[in-house]
């Protein structure tokens, strides 16, 4: 079996379906190469809202975190929903959607193209769509 980048630790090789040293088992078996926009780091996160005892709302999501880690760009997909939300850092408040797609950096995009069928990006007018699947 050939060696294969892992996805998430730059210059650390393995076979497939391996774990780097300290990490549980990888369910990697392949990624596609090149694939330049993938986050530095995925979270699972949970807000559950009680009104007396009983749920009102609950939010399953995953945070995708990207670029740099003192800044990164940030990406919410709600478990169930066919897209994701993203914050670029340093978009001034009043940011049009203009300005946001030329901050967009293109490898992220094309990463989150890959996995959702919209992409909605954080401007001054509220969250708006930058991609969409047709």
């Amino acid at each position: 079996m050939s060696k294969v980048d892992h996805p998430f630790v730059p210059g650390w090789q393995g076979e497939a379906g391996w774990a780097a040293p300290g990490e549980p088992p990888s369910s990697f078996l392949s990624f596609e190469a090149g694939d330049l926009g993938a986050p530095f780091r995925i979270a699972h996160g949970r807000d559950m809202m009680f009104d007396h005892g009983a749920l009102v709302q609950d939010y399953n999501f995953l945070d995708y975190f990207f670029g740099d880690p003192a800044t990164p760009v940030r990406a919410r997909h709600y478990l169930g929903e066919r897209g994701v939300a993203v914050y670029l850092p340093g978009l001034p408040e009043d940011a049009t959607l203009a300005q946001a797609r030329a901050a967009f950096p293109e490898d992220v995009l094309r990463y989150l193209q890959r996995r959702f069928d919209a992409v909605e990006v954080l401007t001054g007018e509220g969250y708006c769509e930058l991609w969409a699947t047709a």
